[in-house]
């Protein structure tokens, strides 16, 4: 297989996806670092979620998405978070072996497994710290990075010296670029503009067309909605107005109930790590 993703909505084709088999039970699970007190503060039910991801599957099947399930190892908790793991560029997919959380340790070998099989050799490991794909957004005038909890500076300077880019600082308190902006078809990007500077407020108004999530929007990470053409999106059912605004600007909108995912603290983008999107159609 030949990777390729030049941007965030040409026609998917292939993506990595995982069952959230291995999720722990809410009850035996609580930390004390900011982002599990801002995005983990619901309960969750992993039958629940399982049939959600089911619903989701099914749905990208339906456009013709080729599902790359990876092999679930119960010390793995987040696993089903593929987006975090790694990422591709243009023809290349990018890594770490460290990870800013232990949990997280071992996600690339199992990934590494998949690829194998796949015949996929173009990888590139960044080896200067953390970087995870949820702060990676690619577009074709130059992909935008992260700087927050999950992705360090010294490793987007690493990352920079392979492709064309900008860095956005986050902060160390927001856990993915993603989680505060996605890039849609036709110039038009979510954003919640609270958490840039104005220099790179003044630099995306510059280069995109903005419709605005609200801060309270955030924590149902309302950003995170999947592109899996350039006609549609998927978004969750419970997120009213950010469909509506979506639907009023021209786009399908694919609702799904997405809550489970979602009180773990990752949406449709989280959960799906795409190798090809046809670029050519669009």
């Amino acid at each position: 297989m030949k990777l390729h993703i030049t941007d965030e909505f040409s026609p998917l084709k292939d993506v990595v996806v995982c069952w959230g088999s291995n999720i722990p039970k809410y009850e035996d699970y609580a930390k004390d670092d900011p982002e599990y007190i801002k995005y983990h503060k619901r309960t969750w039910n992993k039958d629940l979620l399982i049939k959600q991801q089911e619903s989701f599957f099914k749905a990208l099947e339906k456009y013709s998405v080729r599902l790359h399930f990876l092999k679930t190892k119960p010390n793995l908790i987040w696993q089903m978070y593929t987006r975090d793991t790694a990422f591709v560029v243009r023809d290349q997919l990018y890594f770490t072996h460290l990870r800013a959380f232990k949990e997280r340790l071992g996600e690339m070998e199992e990934l590494a497994k998949l690829l194998q099989a796949l015949g996929i050799t173009t990888t590139q490991e960044l080896k200067t710290g953390t970087i995870e794909g949820g702060d990676v957004i690619v577009d074709k005038q130059g992909i935008l990075v992260g700087n927050g909890g999950r992705t360090q500076a010294a490793t987007i300077s690493e990352l920079l010296e392979y492709e064309t880019g900008r860095k956005l600082f986050l902060g160390e308190h927001v856990m993915h670029l993603d989680t505060r902006l996605t890039l849609l078809p036709r110039n038009y990007a979510l954003i919640i503009s609270e958490a840039f500077s104005q220099e790179d407020i003044a630099f995306l108004e510059s280069r995109y067309k903005l419709l605005h999530v609200l801060p309270e929007e955030a924590l149902d990470l309302g950003t995170n909605v999947f592109m899996v053409n350039p006609e549609t999106v998927f978004s969750p059912l419970q997120n009213e107005r950010i469909n509506e605004m979506l639907k009023k600007e021209g786009f399908n909108v694919e609702k799904i109930d997405y809550t489970e995912p979602i009180a773990l603290g990752g949406s449709f983008r989280c959960t799906t790590l795409p190798l090809v999107r046809d670029a050519s159609i669009y």
